[in-house]
C-alpha cells in the first residue's frame, strides 16, 4: 500500500486527536502524492486541510508549517529547520560510504515495504570524522534525497546554555519531534559522551545526558536519527550501540578531490591541465577546504577581471589562499617549488603517459631538464 507510513502516522495522531501531528504528515503525504504525479488527489487532500476549521496551522511551505520549540526562558529555538530541495546537495564520499548512505535513503523513502513485512527498518545513523570532511553535508544530502526537513540540534549549545531547563527544554524538542515528518540531526554530538564521563560535571547534567539518551530510544524506529561527532574516541559503547549505521567521513582522496573541483570550477573556462593540478595539489584538503579554494579563486578572477583560469594563476590563487588558512604566514614559509613539483610527482604518478616531462613543461613554464632534476631527487628523497 503506498504511503502506508504517513497513513498510520495521520491515524495515530488523529486517535490521540494530535491536530499538529496531523497536519504535518497530511501535508508530507501531500507532498508525496504531488511527487508521483497524482496532482488531483494532492489537490483534494490539500483542500480537506484547509476546510478543517479545528486545524489553525496555516501556511505555505516547511519554515511556516513547523514552528520550532523555544526556551521557556530566553525564547531562542532549541533547534534549526531547513528544508532541502531534491537533487540541491552536492555529495562524494568513498564508495564504501556513499552505499551506505543510499540504503539509509531507500529504507526512509521505502518505510511502506518493511512495515508490510513487519520489519523494524534500521534508521539511524552516526557521522564521525575530522572537521570539513562532509558529515553536516552528509545529513542536509539524506534531507534532500528523503524530502524530509532537516531539524539540527547542537547538543553543546543545548545543553551548556539551558542547564537550569535543560530537561524541560528536552521533552518539549522530542515531543515536537514525534508530531513532525523530519530528520533529526544531533550535531556535536561527543557532548553527551564528555558530560556523562566528566567526574566534575553536575550529577543532575548527567542525569539529563540519559535522559536524552532515553529520548533517542523512544523515537528511533519512528523518526530517522543522524548524529555526528568530530571526536568519536568521546563515545562510550553505550552510545554507539544506539546507531544502525557506523560511518567514518574521511579526507577526500584524488578522484573524489577531482569530481569535487570540477563541481566547483564548472562553468568557469579552464586552461587544459588545471583541473588536474589542483587534484594533485590539493592533497590532505577536506570538502570545505576545496569550496572555499574555489571560491576565493572566483574572487581573484573576478578583481583580475580574468575570464580564463590559467595554470600559473591558479597557482600563486593557491598559495595566497593556504597562507590565509594559517598554513604559512611569510613567503619564505612556503617553498613554491617544493609545492609544484610534489603535486607533479603526484599527477605523473597517476598517468606518466598523459603527463610527459615535456607536457609539464609547456604547462608550467619549468625547463625539462630542472623538472627532470628535481623529480630524481624526490625520488631519493622519498
Amino acid at each position: 500500500m503506498d504511503n502506508l507510513a504517513e497513513i498510520m502516522k495521520i491515524i495515530e495522531a488523529g486517535l490521540h486527536q494530535d491536530s499538529a501531528k496531523v497536519f504535518n504528515y497530511s501535508q508530507l503525504l501531500i507532498n508525496k502524492t504531488e511527487e508521483k504525479g497524482d496532482i488531483q488527489s494532492a489537490k483534494r487532500l490539500s483542500s480537506v486541510l484547509k476546510d478543517n476549521k479545528k486545524i489553525s496551522i496555516q501556511a505555505k511551505d516547511y519554515g511556516h508549517i513547523l514552528k520550532l520549540p523555544v526556551d521557556s526562558e530566553s525564547r531562542l529555538p532549541l533547534a534549526e529547520i531547513t528544508k532541502y530541495d531534491k537533487g540541491s546537495v552536492l555529495l562524494s564520499l568513498d564508495e564504501w560510504s556513499m552505499s551506505s548512505v543510499r540504503e539509509f535513503i531507500y529504507i526512509i523513502n521505502h518505510a511502506d515495504l518493511f512495515l508490510e513485512e513487519g520489519i523494524k527498518s534500521n534508521r539511524s545513523m552516526i557521522l564521525f570524522g575530522k572537521p570539513g570532511t562532509g558529515k553536516t553535508q552528509t545529513a542536509r544530502y539524506i534531507s534532500s534525497e528523503t524530502s524530509l526537513p532537516l531539524v539540527t540540534v547542537r547538543l553543546d549549545g543545548l545543553i551548556s546554555s539551558y542547564l537550569g531547563s535543560t530537561s524541560k527544554n528536552l521533552r518539549t524538542l522530542f515531543d515536537f519531534v514525534r508530531r513532525t515528518p523530519c530528520i533529526l540531526f544531533l550535531d556535536e554530538f561527543d557532548a553527551i559522551a564528555k558530560v556523562r564521563d566528566d567526574s566534575n560535571e553536575l550529577g543532575e547534567l548527567k542525569r539529563v545526558v540519559n535522559t536524552l539518551l532515553q529520548n533517542i530510544d523512544s523515537i528511533e524506529s519512528n523518526i530517522p536519527i543522524i548524529a555526528a561527532t568530530n571526536h568519536e574516541h568521546l563515545l562510550d559503547p553505550a552510545v554507539w550501540r544506539r546507531f544502525d549505521y557506523k560511518i567514518r567521513v574521511k579526507l577526500p582522496d584524488a578522484s573524489i578531490r577531482g569530481l569535487l573541483l570540477a563541481e566547483f570550477f564548472k562553468d568557469l573556462i579552464i586552461e587544459n591541465g588545471v583541473l588536474d593540478f589542483a587534484e594533485a595539489l590539493t592533497e590532505g584538503m577536506n570538502g570545505s577546504e576545496l569550496e572555499m579554494l574555489a571560491t576565493q579563486i572566483r574572487i581573484n578572477l573576478i578583481v583580475d577581471k580574468a575570464d580564463l583560469l590559467r595554470f600559473k594563476d591558479f597557482l600563486t590563487y593557491f598559495i595566497n589562499f593556504k597562507k590565509r588558512l594559517g598554513q604559512g604566514s611569510a613567503d619564505e614559509n612556503i617553498n613554491n617549488e617544493e609545492i609544484v613539483f610534489r603535486a607533479i610527482r603526484s599527477m605523473r604518478n597517476k598517468d606518466r603517459k598523459t603527463f610527459s616531462i615535456r607536457e609539464i613543461s609547456s604547462i608550467t613554464g619549468i625547463s625539462t631538464g630542472k623538472l627532470s632534476q628535481e623529480l630524481r631527487k624526490m625520488e631519493v628523497i622519498s
